[in-house]
């Protein structure tokens, strides 16, 4: 993006480092390293970020927002996903509440491209103490950005 897509717009920093447009990157969760003071981000970017971090949180771990986040990293966690039709399953339930939690908290003057219009799974594998899913999250704006998200399938002492 250029300086001009920022231009009265309202930004997010850039949690996920190593975004590329496109091709496969391993994406780490920070908001600064020792090449970057930050980043920051719009668009379908932006919305890609949001719906990825309200996916990955665990539902009722928010204090004063028991509604907000998904069970599906803790189901995976505790073995309950472990196949494909498990995990697109488990999809199709938490992504709409994904798309419940984002809607609620869009307001009017909200870019089209930062708004959701859906999220669709691409592919489902699991690799050894990993699930890897392709996902592509849609704007109403007609723009898209495809992401992999890998999800620890190891027991956590908290789960």
């Amino acid at each position: 993006m250029s300086l001009i897509d920022y231009v009265n717009r309202k930004y997010d920093y850039l949690s996920f480092q190593n975004v590329r447009p496109a091709g496969d990157a391993k994406l780490g969760l920070e908001l600064f390293n020792s090449k970057s003071n930050g980043q920051i981000c719009v668009g379908v970017q932006k919305l890609s970020q949001r719906w990825l971090l309200e996916f990955m949180t665990e539902l009722g771990s928010m204090p004063g927002l028991p509604e907000r986040g998904t069970n599906f990293v803790s189901a995976v966690r505790r073995g309950l996903i472990n196949n494909a039709v498990a995990a697109a399953s488990a999809f199709t339930i938490e992504s709409m509440l994904v798309q419940r939690n984002l809607q609620n908290e869009e307001y009017e003057d909200m870019p089209d491209d930062e708004r959701l219009s859906g999220a669709e799974l691409l592919s489902v594998s699991f690799l050894p103490s990993y699930l890897r899913m392709g996902i592509k999250i849609n704007s109403i704006a007609g723009t898209a950005r495809e992401v992999i998200l890998p999800i620890s399938t190891l027991p956590t002492s908290d789960v």
